[in-house]
């Protein structure tokens, strides 16, 4: 049988990506090759550098960024606990104004197709990135996806329906290819879990059915829990999802753990309860992170 890889780009980036020498402590790659994103120990962001490890954006006014969805050129930023989108030059181009999402992806969308998917007051729509109102917000709109060949599909008041980007209904663009989509969607989801396999040095993950499904690029990992894996690639450790992408940047090092240490039973790496420990501070005290990437207390 042969091998089904479902490895995505913003891991295979991470595994060639070269951290630039800077004064910052803490560096990691992100979604461009362009762009490194230096923390506090916690995870709290502090600046985007460039490939001279020179300060590109000032971060620190913010409490979160999303590295991974950086896209058409704007990255989202968390400010008091709203969201909005920053620009290269470190300008908001849209205001931090919006609503955290709560969805499985996180609290913001990326760009997509010089659209965002945001939320205020609780309820969804569609805004362009210059902040203007494209889909506007209404609580009968239970879901929208990210827009994608300029077109979204949009569940509302119990029915589905594909807007353009300009907001006007069109017709299913997936009509002729259904039944591709169907067998792409059960392949996807034919697998309960991924199980870690190592292969001429490296580590990957295969499928129930011994179907390698994340490749074999790892110099370790640890088991999936709660849907991430921790994965190392030389010092440093980050984590994936079931399909292979990267979620959490690769900028937790090895050195920070002890290989017999455990947290609520369980070793370094590993999430139980949402929380993952990824180190330990000087005077003992465990460090973890959420499942966001974010540092929070251990207890």
């Amino acid at each position: 049988m042969s091998s089904i890889v479902l490895l995505a780009m913003p891991t295979a980036q991470a595994a060639s990506c070269n951290i630039p020498k800077s004064y910052y402590k803490n560096v990691s790659c992100t979604a461009s090759s362009r762009y490194f994103l230096a923390t506090k120990d916690f995870g709290a962001p502090v600046a985007l550098i460039d490939r001279n490890g020179k300060r590109v954006v000032d971060l620190t006014r913010y409490q979160k960024v999303d590295v991974n969805k950086l896209s058409g050129g704007l990255l989202p930023v968390l400010r008091n606990s709203h969201v909005g989108y920053l620009n290269m030059q470190g300008r908001e181009v849209v205001p931090a104004m919006y609503d955290m999402l709560s969805e499985s992806q996180g609290w913001a969308r990326p760009v997509s197709d010089d659209r965002i998917v945001v939320k205020r007051n609780g309820n969804y729509g569609v805004i362009n990135t210059a902040n203007q109102t494209i889909v506007p917000f209404s609580a009968a709109i239970s879901e929208i996806d990210n827009y994608q060949n300029g077109v979204a599909r949009v569940s509302k008041n119990s029915t589905t329906s594909w807007l353009d980007k300009n907001g006007n209904v069109k017709s299913d663009p997936n009509s002729k290819n259904n039944e591709q989509a169907t067998a792409k969607q059960t392949e996807s989801n034919r697998f309960t879990t991924l199980q870690p396999r190592q292969q001429d040095g490296k580590w990957g993950f295969v499928d129930d059915n011994n179907v390698t499904m994340i490749t074999y690029s790892f110099d370790e990992v640890q088991s999936f829990s709660e849907g991430l894996a921790g994965v190392r690639i030389g010092r440093e450790w980050g984590f994936v999802n079931l399909g292979g992408e990267l979620v959490i940047p690769f900028r937790f090092a090895n050195a920070g753990v002890s290989a017999a240490g455990h947290y609520k039973g369980k070793p370094a790496f590993v999430f139980t309860a949402g929380k993952a420990w990824i180190g330990n501070l000087k005077n003992g005290d465990k460090m973890c992170i959420d499942k966001e990437g974010a540092g929070v207390s251990c207890d």
